[in-house]
């Protein structure tokens, strides 16, 4: 299972309008490839957690979509700057033994 981290933040004022899309995910991402799918909301940022058997090329695919890209559209006008990816630096599984 690989994990992908994506972030960006939000412009002032969008906190509100990125719960609500948060409100409208797909209670069954699975359809689409993913796994899990997580997204974490602060004041000021977006975190996007996609966890998938190959979740750079799942989300590289669906924004090389013009059909499937629009999943993530209503997001960018929330953005402050673009959306990137964060690196895992580290990782710890209780039991599995798997650190980064």
């Amino acid at each position: 299972m690989q994990r992908l981290v994506l972030t960006a933040r939000l412009r002032q004022g969008a906190r509100e309008r990125a719960l609500e899309l948060a409100g409208t995910m797909p209670t069954h991402p699975s359809t689409s490839g993913f796994a899990r799918l997580s997204v974490y909301l602060s004041e000021f940022e977006v975190v996007f957690l996609i966890e998938a058997p190959e979740a750079e090329l799942l989300v590289r695919e669906i924004l090389n979509d013009p059909v499937r890209a629009t999943e993530i559209g209503p997001w960018l006008p929330l953005f402050d700057g673009p959306l990137h990816r964060a690196d895992e630096v580290y990782h710890w599984s209780g039991g599995t033994g798997d650190a980064c």
